[in-house]
C-alpha cells in the first residue's frame, strides 16, 4: 500500500469508520482487497450492493427488522466508498445518490424509523433525515446534525441514536457543499443563512418543539454550527474538532481534509482553496452566540489544533464550557464512548431545562 493518500485514510480515519457502524470483519475484508486509492470506491460499493440485496431478500420475507439495518449499513458504505475519492465527480456524485436511496430503502424500518424532510433555501432543495424518539407525548426537541466537508447525513445514523435515546429527535442534512446538494450549491461562509432555513423547515413541523432545538456540528460541521447559533430561536449548540479561522490552520491541514474542502468549495486547486479558506472564519460572530455552548476538542487532533477550541472559548463568554480529551484524535472518533454520551446527555438537559 505505497498510495500516500490510502496510507493516510487508512491511518487517520479508520476510528471514524467504526464509530459509524462499520462492521470490524468488513473492514479486515476491505484491506485485503484495496491496494491504492483508486480501488477504495470499487471496493466498498461490492460490499454496499452485498448489504443491499440482504435487504432485499428480507423485505421478501416480511422481515422488516433486518432489512432496515442491512440497507442503512449499504447507505453507510456507499457513502464511505466516496466519501474520499475526488478524482471523478460523476461518480462520487453516483454512490452518493446510492447512498440516499439505500437509506430511504431503510428508513421506515429503523428503529426509530426516519422521514425525509426537504428545506427550500434560495432556489435549491437540502435533503435530511427527521428522526422521532418513542414514547414522547407531544412535541420533541430537537437536534440539528452538522455534517463536516466530507460527512453526510447518512454517516449519523449511530449517533443519532444517542440522542433518541434520551428522548431527542435528530434532523441530519446535506447543506450547500454537502453530499447530494454539492451539484447545486458550493460550500459558503455564512453557513447561519441555511441553518436558519432548517430551523424554519423544523418549526413547520407538528411533532417539533419549536422552542426546543439544539444544534450540533462536527469538524467543518463545527464551524457552521457555532455560525448558526447566532439564529436567537436555538437553546443549545455544540462544537466538537472545529475551527476557529480556517485561513490560518489551512497549512497544518492533512492533504485529504484540504481535498474534500476543495472539492466541496468547487475549485480545482489547493492555492484556491486556501484563498476562499480565508473566509471562513468565526471573528466577530461568537458575540453574537446566544445560547449555552459546549466546545468539545482533543489532544491529538492533526485536523484542528486545540488553540482553535481555546480562541472560541475566549469570545464565547460565561456561558460556554470547553472539554479536550487528551487521548482523542480528531473529532475524538477514538473514543466514542466517552464523547458520545457527554454531548447527548448535555444537549438533553439543555433541550428539556426550563
Amino acid at each position: 500500500m505505497e498510495d500516500d493518500l490510502l496510507v493516510e485514510t487508512l491511518r487517520d480515519r479508520l476510528p471514524r469508520l467504526y464509530a459509524a457502524g462499520v462492521d470490524y470483519n468488513d473492514i479486515q475484508t476491505l484491506l485485503q482487497r484495496i491496494e491504492r486509492i483508486g480501488d477504495w470506491p470499487r471496493e466498498w460499493e461490492k460490499l454496499a450492493r452485498m448489504r443491499a440485496e440482504l435487504g432485499a431478500a428480507a423485505i421478501a420475507l416480511g422481515q422488516t427488522v433486518t432489512a432496515g439495518a442491512a440497507f442503512q449499513k449499504a447507505a453507510l458504505y456507499f457513502h464511505f466508498g466516496q466519501f474520499v475519492y475526488f478524482a471523478d465527480s460523476a461518480e462520487k456524485q453516483r454512490m452518493q445518490q446510492c447512498q440516499q436511496d439505500a437509506y430511504l430503502r431503510a428508513a421506515p424500518y429503523l428503529l426509530p424509523p426516519a422521514q425525509q424532510l426537504t428545506v427550500p433555501f434560495e432556489g435549491v432543495e437540502f435533503q435530511g433525515n427527521l428522526r422521532l424518539p418513542p414514547g414522547i407525548g407531544g412535541r420533541a426537541p430537537c437536534v440539528l446534525l452538522n455534517p463536516g466537508a466530507d460527512s453526510t447525513k447518512e454517516e449519523f445514523h449511530t449517533f443519532e441514536n444517542e440522542f433518541l435515546a434520551r428522548g431527542v429527535a435528530t434532523f441530519s442534512y446535506d447543506g450547500p457543499g454537502q453530499g447530494l446538494t454539492w451539484a447545486k450549491m458550493k460550500l459558503r461562509p455564512d453557513f447561519e443563512a441555511p441553518i436558519s432555513a432548517v430551523i424554519d423547515r423544523l418549526e413547520q413541523h407538528d411533532a417539533i418543539d419549536a422552542g426546543r432545538i439544539g444544534i450540533w456540528g462536527r469538524s467543518f460541521g463545527a464551524y457552521c454550527a457555532l455560525r448558526g447559533a447566532t439564529d436567537a430561536r436555538l437553546r443549545a449548540c455544540i462544537s466538537i474538532g472545529g475551527f476557529y479561522d480556517m485561513g490560518e490552520i489551512w497549512s497544518r491541514m492533512p492533504k485529504g481534509t484540504t481535498d474534500s474542502i476543495c472539492y466541496a468549495l468547487g475549485v480545482e486547486t489547493l492555492a484556491e482553496g486556501a484563498e476562499l479558506a480565508r473566509s471562513y472564519t468565526l471573528a466577530r460572530v461568537l458575540g453574537n452566540v446566544g445560547c449555552p455552548v459546549l466546545i468539545v476538542h482533543s489532544g491529538q487532533d492533526n485536523v484542528c489544533p486545540v488553540s482553535e477550541s481555546q480562541r472560541m472559548i475566549q469570545e464565547l463568554g460565561a456561558d460556554a464550557e470547553l472539554s479536550v480529551f487528551a487521548e482523542g484524535n480528531h473529532v475524538c472518533d477514538n473514543i466514542p464512548y466517552i464523547v458520545r454520551p457527554l454531548m447527548a446527555d448535555w444537549m438533553a438537559r439543555k433541550l428539556f431545562s426550563g
